[in-house]
């Protein structure tokens, strides 16, 4: 349930009651010098001038197509009592108090952290971090986390949404802004929260999204290829990830050892490591603290027995695929580094589902065929999600997907081979392609396909073919080819936007959800004719 309440209302909720005068938060941030009126008390931090409220500080960031020293006014008009800038570039005098520092990212997460009042310190905040499984692996630590408790007291961060006790806010971020961030914390604790289960993302720590929050667990899942074009190296990847366990000073760590990059971490991390292994009978199982002895696909999910701190759990749970005994397992492991009670957890595992757009079910009891939509993205994530899908024999598995534009291109031939590999047909077509031409991006993506042994076919043939690919850029119109070319008993997949509810054309943010088309097309393949 989305929580209704107007956006100013959340803000206010997020307030003390006696904020924080100027003078005792600049005491606070690193390397500040407080000009004006330092008894003026503050009571929010934005860095978004449409989102002021009377008595918040403004943060004047400067960006590559906004200046915020230009929405000073507009900040002032709306309530804004003081401000909070960026020494470089500073030297005009401001109309009202301000405080400058040197790092103004670093200041902005500290600024809100102490105006709402510290509440990652008195939160368990784990945090999750990883290219894939981070949505789904903090979705099950929060069902974990309340089973084990007995009730809802574990509040989840990250990319569907802020959600807590069943109300979810919507996210715009993998990890908020800081100043989001330390509201929504502040939120979650006020409503009877004592855990927190947030997805932290490379970009946010790069950006020092992340940076005031108290981690009490840091949990890693795994590393493959994802936003080269923020990093601009997988080595500047790696290493910010590695920042979650090494200068964010967690105190205990739960890292998948079975991932290479998992075992640098283990061995470098600077606190206690819970190590996770995930694939039965590996060699690192057998010093793992929590390790995977089993995992059985079952009509209805996985069967997974593993071994967590020296007891044997066993659990049936719905989600499929030997990504999601990874999530499982990491989630399992988060639990004992808490101390919590893993019986109960585990038990609670067995009835979740999964977070939207992971693997989400489509299809009904009256269909003929299963519908997943799913946000793999990456080439690792499409080869996990399509290993886990394994259709009756006789039928076939269709997978309908394509690459981001303005987004890392070196993935897009790698994403192709991945479906053309595991897929028996791919249909390639547009994700978001942002201001990119839709065909440009295809091209190296049918290129990765065809490095399968696919060959093209046409719409026709999509009924008959044991094997191949097409390429229709129009989604919805891929989308409806999938499910109404689909044969009884065929799992279609819809890959790479998974929860998102829109579709970005050129500059165009435009409606639209897989998981609607999907249904649709579904609903046409039961009547009569199909769609027209």
């Amino acid at each position: 349930m989305t929580d209704e309440r107007s956006p100013d209302s959340q803000l206010l909720e997020a307030r003390t009651s006696d904020g924080l005068t100027l003078a005792d938060l600049a005491r606070e941030l690193p390397s500040a010098v407080l000009h004006g009126d330092g008894s003026v008390r503050v009571f929010g931090v934005q860095h978004d001038s449409r989102r002021v409220l009377p008595g918040d500080l403004f943060v004047v960031r400067r960006g590559e197509k906004f200046d915020g020293r230009a929405f000073v006014p507009d900040a002032m008009a709306r309530g804004a009592v003081a401000l909070l800038v960026d020494k470089a570039g500073s030297e005009q005098a401001w109309p009202c108090p301000s405080i400058e520092v040197d790092d103004l990212a670093v200041a902005m997460a500290y600024a809100a952290a102490a105006v709402y009042g510290h509440p990652a310190f008195s939160l368990d905040v784990v945090g999750v971090t990883g290219t894939n499984g981070k949505t789904t692996t903090t979705h099950l630590v929060q069902t974990a986390i309340d089973g084990a408790l007995g009730g809802p007291f574990c509040g989840v961060v990250g990319t569907v949404g802020h959600k807590y006790a069943g109300q979810v806010i919507p996210a715009a971020h993998t990890t908020p802004e800081s100043d989001e961030l330390a509201r929504v914390l502040a939120i979650m604790k006020k409503r009877g929260a004592t855990h927190v289960a947030m997805e932290v993302s490379s970009i946010a720590l790069v950006l020092q999204r992340v940076k005031a929050v108290r981690f009490r667990v840091a949990a890693f899942t795994n590393l493959t290829q994802d936003h080269l074009d923020f990093h601009g190296s997988m080595d500047a990847y790696a290493a910010a990830k590695m920042e979650l366990f090494t200068t964010m000073g967690p105190g205990l760590a739960v890292v998948n050892v079975s991932d290479p990059f998992g075992a640098r971490i283990a061995a470098t991390a600077r606190c206690k490591v819970f190590r996770v292994a995930v694939r039965p009978g590996a060699p690192e199982a057998e010093t793992a603290d929590i390790a995977a002895i089993s995992a059985e696909p079952t009509p209805s999910g996985t069967h997974l027995v593993a071994r967590v701190l020296g007891r044997t759990i066993d659990l049936k749970t719905r989600l499929m695929g030997a990504h999601n005994v990874e999530n499982i397992l990491v989630a399992l492991g988060i639990v004992a580094a808490l101390e919590l009670d893993v019986d109960r957890a585990a038990a609670a595992l067995a009835n979740e589902g999964g977070p939207p757009g992971r693997l989400e079910r489509c299809d009904g009891p009256d269909d003929d065929i299963a519908v997943l939509v799913d946000y793999a993205h990456t080439p690792d994530a499409l080869v996990n999600v399509l290993a886990g899908l394994r259709p009756e024999p006789g039928a076939r598995l269709i997978c309908v997907f394509g690459c981001g534009g303005d987004r890392d291109p070196k993935k897009r031939r790698p994403m192709g081979e991945a479906v053309g590999a595991g897929a028996h047909i791919a249909i390639v077509t547009s994700d978001n392609p942002r201001t990119e031409s839709p065909e440009a991006i295809a091209v190296p993506v049918e290129e990765g396909v065809r490095e399968q042994g696919m060959t093209k076919l046409e719409a026709a043939d999509l009924a008959t073919a044991s094997r191949g690919y097409l390429v229709e850029l129009d989604r919805k119109k891929a989308i409806e080819l999938a499910v109404l070319g689909a044969r009884p008993r065929d799992i279609v997949l819809v890959a790479g936007k998974g929860h998102e509810d829109y579709q970005i054309i050129g500059t165009t943010k435009r409606p639209f959800d897989d998981r609607a088309v999907s249904r649709e097309a579904l609903a046409a393949r039961r009547a009569p004719k199909g769609i027209a």
